[in-house]
């Protein structure tokens, strides 16, 4: 791996010893903060806590931004470990300290809110917040309460911390032999290589052997997942919401009949699923499906081979010229050099992600192993590397955008890249196996992510209901939903019971269903942008950053997910496509 395959963290602090200088400044921020408790009903009192505030953010966003990536670099290095830790405290130390903030704000009248912007017009941009924190005031409490719950945020994020730590670098994953008869440690990205294998022997023994490693300490995982969802549940008490999920839709302002709605759809459509399931079945051959029939290719073609990381960048850069000049620019500053950790090293973090600091630009981190999934991948990071960097072109204050929207642009890119392709080509046989990944990449993303959407909603019931959370109360309510979504042609062998204990983004409650709207709102946007050749919409909507709630953006990108209709769309064309390959493989 060459200098220019890895990340240069040199562009956020030019050695540790700048991140230790910035990293004292904050206690002196904080009290300057702290300072104007009691006098935020002054509008100069008000005004420079605000401004004070965004400082503050900014700076701990920079400080934890380093210490994290430092960190994902390598989970057992313990100077990163180190600084990471620092970095946490110093963020959940700043929230003790200014934990009267929200309280004394949204204690204010509305009248004062509106004189405040009226004298201070460079105050304009903090509107979108300040109405937002009017919304929230049913969910605020007093501000000693909001200091002890700020206080408990370490304790209360700590399951989500021993579970990466258990997965990434702790557990042994266990060995296998490969197709060539050699023995190979499992890892996150040699287990994906092997669910894609040829030899049903190795993809079977791949899936027995690492989800039995997750099970053989189940109940421990069981113990932290439990730990998660109890926090959640005292979160959403101690806030005053009627459940968890309503905490978890209310900061983006969405109903819960989006949530519902969404199951409730995928739901109906899942005989098209059981019957591309019985038609994989066989494709393949054999007399009965099993979980880990389920990410081999049903066509072999050359696509089948591997990638280099520079053929994966030339695949990216030619199909989203849809996009136009501009973004392709920005997308070729990207993938330059240094804002990319491509391979995948002993302790780093799995998985793909892509994140940033404001002022400085995003980062993307791979685990390239040369599949085309690989090239996937790295459309889809792009996606969220490019939205957050036009999202930084608003001030501080709106530049996040919300998490709803985060998995559209991502899914764009992979829509493109993957139409493009199948563009380009006239052999049936490659037209088969491009439309065989991309009803894959919709099953992994729109019908899978709603099945674990689902389990997050049963499992916090559960626990709302004060029933006892166990790893057999997860394995069974597991099991059940397998059985429903993937139906008779597949059969659910004992240990996929346990593939809940090795899903992260359980640890990030009601996240994952946003990868199923952000489908839906992405395949409209590209036909859109097909049809009409017209950038400007979907270039508007990835520049809003957070100066909106969620659906009002979206909707000047010309989705309504307020309605079905997107996710219904999707799910037709998941049958549309399914008949186009069944035709193709018969």
């Amino acid at each position: 791996m060459t200098d220019m395959e890895k990340w240069d963290l040199t562009d956020i602090y030019p050695d540790d010893a700048a991140f230790e200088t910035d990293l004292n400044r904050v206690p002196a921020l904080s009290r300057q903060l702290s300072d104007l408790q009691g006098k935020l009903n002054d509008s100069v009192c008000l005004r420079d806590a605000l401004l004070l505030d965004m400082q503050l953010s900014e700076l701990l966003e920079k400080l934890y931004g380093y210490a994290h990536m430092r960190y994902d670099l390598n989970h057992t290095d313990p100077t990163a470990q180190a600084m990471r830790d620092r970095a946490l405290t110093a963020c959940y130390s700043a929230g003790e300290t200014t934990a009267f903030f929200i309280p004394e704000i949204t204690a204010l009248p509305e009248s004062a809110i509106d004189n405040l912007l009226k004298t201070y017009p460079e105050l304009q941009d903090f509107q979108h917040l300040l109405n937002d924190l009017a919304r929230h005031k049913p969910h605020v409490l007093q501000a000693r309460e909001e200091q002890l719950l700020t206080m408990a945020a370490p304790a209360l994020s700590s399951m989500e911390s021993a579970f990466s730590l258990l997965e990434s670098a702790d557990l042994d994953k266990g060995s296998i032999v490969d197709e060539n008869g050699d023995t190979v440690k499992l890892t996150d990205g040699v287990f994906a290589k092997c669910r894609e294998s040829r030899d049903r022997r190795v993809r079977a023994d791949a899936f027995k052997t690492f989800h039995e490693a997750f099970a053989g300490v189940g109940n421990t995982i069981a113990t932290l997942y439990a730990g998660q969802i109890r926090a959640d549940v005292l979160q959403a008490k101690a806030r005053n919401y009627d459940s968890c999920l309503q905490r978890a839709l209310f900061s983006d302002n969405l109903p819960e009949s989006l949530y519902t709605g969404l199951i409730d759809a995928v739901h109906a459509a899942l005989p098209a699923h059981h019957r591309y399931l019985e038609m994989r079945r066989r494709a393949l051959g054999v007399d009965q499906l099993h979980l880990y029939d389920n990410y081999v290719p049903l066509v072999d073609t050359a696509d089948d081979t591997s990638y280099t990381y520079e053929d994966a960048k030339t695949l990216v850069k030619r199909y989203l010229q849809p996009l136009g000049d501009n973004y392709l620019a920005d997308l070729d500053r990207l993938l330059k050099g240094g804002w990319v950790d491509v391979y995948e090293q002993p302790g780093k973090a799995t998985g793909a992600y892509a994140t940033g600091v404001y002022g400085v630009h995003p980062y993307m981190l791979l685990n390239f192993m040369g599949k085309l999934n690989d090239v996937f991948t790295l459309a889809h990071e792009a996606g969220h590397c490019l939205h957050t960097y036009y999202s930084d072109t608003q001030p501080f204050v709106n530049k996040d955008y919300p998490i709803f929207l985060a998995e559209i642009a991502s899914t764009v890119n992979e829509n493109l890249l993957l139409r493009g392709m199948l563009k380009e080509t006239d052999d049936p046989k490659r037209k088969a196996y491009l439309l065989n990944h991309f009803i894959d990449e919709f099953r992994g993303t729109v019908i899978r992510q709603t099945m674990f959407a689902e389990f997050e909603w049963k499992v916090h019931s559960l626990a709302e209901e004060g029933k006892p959370l166990t790893a057999e109360t997860f394995c069974q309510i597991y099991h059940d939903l397998l059985v429903t979504y993937f139906g008779p042609a597949v059969e659910i062998d004992p240990y996929m019971d346990w593939e809940w204990a090795r899903i992260p983004h359980f640890y990030r409650s009601f996240y994952v269903f946003k990868y199923a709207t952000g489908f839906a709102a992405a395949a409209s946007i590209v036909k859109t942008l097909l049809s009409t050749g017209n950038t400007d919409p979907y270039l508007s909507f990835l520049h809003a950053g957070g100066s909106d709630y969620p659906l009002n953006t979206l909707k000047k990108a010309g989705v309504d997910l307020s309605t079905p209709a997107p996710v219904l769309a999707a799910l037709e064309e998941f049958e549309s496509m399914t008949a186009q390959l069944e035709q193709l493989l018969n």
